[in-house]
């Protein structure tokens, strides 16, 4: 329930906020909270239309207070925000739920607040509740869902009015289209109706190749006369019918949308009274300072975005389309039926009928599996060509739907592309964001033809000397081979891939992990106090590969390299068991795949013992911190073997784009992060900056006097395109 009582008041006009801004400045509100509704989702875009705020009696724990600001009733609201800004800078805490998407709206129209007395009440779940995604039953991280799992089971009374409203209005704007298809006749056999329903035009454009001009020009007619009847912002959005969620909140009830943006800003202040205590006693406020120095860092990545080759991406388009179409024909061909790959149960009836298999079902995993023995006991299977061409079309249709689809709308009105960061969208602090899945290779046709290249989309604007990648190398297994050393068994093979561990230097001295200066030198000549050799790092892909009974003298051990042991290193420090290894690999036995699960273990002795601590340390402790203090509370064992890693690994990356941004903003740089894609950080290198720009920024990126394993950040650079980076020596050059 809520814990304390608020009054809220709209603001029509200037005078009622002049009323009260003195009293307000007066009481010196310590904890206050911001949020906005606006006109979408677009982040650079899209603009707010209501400003809503309100704060905690700062004396009085039974008294909190809300106000709004509609735009379209009060032509101060501008003044109005500013003035509010200028008292609540003074303040301890300024909440938002989602905060920097609201900063993004007050930008958007010349209001910009860089006061960091702000938080997000993302953080403050994350941090004061148990380490357990939402699925496992772990706390949802949605200002509703949160509030009323939590506080007020009638959380969302409102937002379901809203929601139904938004049904009500689609409905009408899709009732007219509907209405003018009445008169055509029946559409083609295909669709098994006597008239133009909605549900023959949602068909018609459920197949992302399909667009507009594929109508027949009666219904190209109509319908286009339709869409130019929608509200503008509709206009751009529609690609079959109005969906719900496309109708913007402007268009909804006055009265009701007020309250629901009230009752938003008291959810966002019950949050944080309920919350606070929490993160109090389990001692886990360094998180969210930590969350909350990234805010500004973190917004100022967004608002750059990627510079994107909107002509590529057009042509990109023409040729995975053709492609896709040509190759649903041969798979109609194979099957001798006409049929799509989304109906399942079809290709199962086919794979059955037509090429005497039984499959449980047509999942990816599935079919593979059955294609592999198919492979092995008799290679010229009609059904492998069948299949093949099966799970091609299915990447096809994802690759254009996911990727060049979305990219065409998202820049339909700008050249560069914008995305969200989510500081703590995963239980261990690993920050996530829709750029995290831009693939590194282009999708291509049978005869290796470049189709599409997502990352050749991405230009170096024009008022850059390049685009700089400084990517950690390996960060995740450094901090598995430092966890190693930390449990008592530092593991020879693990920590010899990243430094020296048990060396000498050409004066005899021992390589010590807790001499900063020797862990500076690593990548000098040192010697193995075993053989006298001179070191070279383990290749930690390689030593499972080998422990997996693959000889370094087969001609196919750089193959099993990349396609086994490099797979199943980084699948066993994501918590892998055997039967996800069997899944990984349906082609080999049983046998071997055990072989192969053991392989990590085998090659690094030292992480089982890693491993056992997790598991000693959940069975024994409510909690267990990471590197950097962050605690997890009631995690398994099994998941605290990754937790710690990647926690560890994702929270010093975090440490790190504080520093850096602090680094450009001191020294008055023009340069600017522009993303960051898992353990790399893309950098926007304006020509004005010095050059010495390059190794600052990389000394910074290594920097932790703490580390017991070097830490190694690798550059690129690219003065082209994403997909062009090369590798770049920042130590030896001075100029790019």
């Amino acid at each position: 329930m809520l814990k304390r009582t608020y009054v809220s008041q709209d603001l029509e006009t200037y005078e009622d906020w002049a009323v009260i801004k003195k009293g307000i400045a007066e009481l010196g509100p310590e904890v206050a909270a911001f949020d906005t509704e606006t006109t979408g989702l677009h982040i650079i875009l899209d603009k707010p239309f209501i400003f809503q705020f309100g704060f905690l009696h700062p004396t009085d724990t039974t008294k909190g207070y809300t106000f709004l600001v509609d735009f379209r009733d009060n032509p101060s609201a501008k003044q109005i925000i500013n003035e509010w800004h200028d008292i609540v800078k003074t303040s301890q805490l300024y909440l938002g739920h989602n905060i920097k998407f609201d900063l993004h709206m007050l930008k958007n129209i010349g209001i910009e607040y860089r006061t960091e007395n702000m938080s997000d009440t993302q953080f403050y779940i994350r941090y004061a509740t148990d380490a357990l995604h939402p699925e496992e039953g772990g706390a949802p991280l949605g200002l509703k869902d949160f509030v009323a799992r939590y506080i007020d089971i009638n959380a969302k009374y409102h937002e379901k009015l809203l929601a139904k409203q938004r049904t009500e209005i689609a409905k009408e704007y899709n009732t007219k289209l509907k209405d003018a298809l009445a008169v055509l006749g029946a559409p083609p056999p295909q669709y098994k109706a006597r008239s133009y329903t909605l549900g023959v035009v949602q068909e018609l454009f459920k197949d992302p190749l399909f667009d507009i001009d594929d109508l027949s020009e009666d219904v190209k007619t109509i319908y286009l006369n339709w869409k130019s009847s929608l509200p503008g912002y509709l206009q751009g959005s529609v690609s079959s019918l109005v969906e719900s969620d496309m109708i913007r909140y402007y268009e909804l009830d006055k009265k009701n949308l007020h309250e629901y943006a009230h009752l938003d800003i008291v959810y966002t202040l019950e949050i944080y009274q309920h919350l606070q205590p929490v993160i109090e006693a389990r001692d886990n406020f360094k998180g969210v300072a930590l969350e909350n120095s990234l805010i500004l860092p973190f917004f100022d990545m967004e608002r750059t975005g990627f510079l994107a080759d909107k002509p590529y991406l057009e042509a990109s388009k023409h040729r995975l389309k053709e492609y896709t179409k040509r190759l649903r024909e041969e798979f109609k061909a194979m099957a001798g039926a006409d049929i799509t790959i989304g109906q399942h149960a079809q290709v199962k009836r086919i794979l059955n009928e037509k090429f005497g298999l039984a499959v449980p079902s047509t999942g990816n995993a599935e079919l593979e599996q059955v294609k592999n023995n198919l492979i092995r006991e008799n290679p010229q299977h009609p059904a492998i060509q069948f299949i093949n061409t099966l799970s091609e079309l299915r990447t096809l249709e994802k690759w254009y739907s996911t990727y060049i689809l979305r990219f065409e709308k998202d820049l339909q009105d700008s050249d560069r592309l914008y995305t969200t960061i989510h500081s703590v969208g995963a239980v261990s602090g690993r920050v996530t964001s829709d750029f995290q899945q831009f693939p590194k290779e282009p999708i291509v046709d049978r005869d290796g033809n470049e189709l599409f290249h997502p990352r050749k989309m991405v230009l170096v604007p024009s008022n850059c000397k390049c685009l700089l990648y400084l990517d950690y190398s390996q960060i995740e297994l450094r901090f598995q081979a430092m966890y190693t050393i930390l449990v008592g068994s530092p593991d020879l093979n693990m920590c010899r891939a990243y430094m020296p561990y048990k060396c000498h230097d050409k004066n005899g001295t021992q390589f010590d992990y807790n001499n900063p200066d020797h862990l500076k030198r690593w990548h000098e000549e040192w010697r193995l106090n075993e053989s006298d050799e001179i070191w070279e790092p383990t290749d930690v892909h390689a030593a499972t590969t080998e422990a997996a009974g693959f000889s370094r003298s087969d001609p196919e051990f750089k193959h099993y390299r990349k396609t086994i042991g490099k797979r199943v290193n980084f699948a066993k420090n994501y918590g892998a068991s055997l039967n996800k290894i069997r899944e990984m690999f349906p082609e080999r036995s049983l046998e071997e795949c055990k072989r192969i699960d053991d392989a990590y273990y085998t090659a690094f002795p030292g992480v089982k013992a890693y491993h056992q601590y997790c598991y000693d340390r959940a069975q024994r402790y409510p909690y267990t911190s990471n590197l950097f203090g962050i605690k997890y509370y009631n995690i398994s064992g099994h998941k605290l073997r990754n937790t710690l890693v990647q926690g560890s690994a994702a929270h010093f990356l975090k440490y790190r784009i504080r520093a850096l941004w602090e680094f450009l903003q001191n020294n008055h740089l023009s340069s600017r992060m522009q993303m960051q894609i898992h353990d790399e950080l893309v950098f926007e290198i304006r020509k004005e900056d010095p050059d010495t720009i390059f190794k600052n920024l990389k000394e910074i990126m290594e920097d932790w006097p703490d580390a017991l394993v070097p830490i190694v950040a690798e550059a690129e650079i690219t003065k082209t395109n994403w997909a062009e980076k090369k590798d770049y020596e920042i130590e030896d050059s001075t100029s790019t």
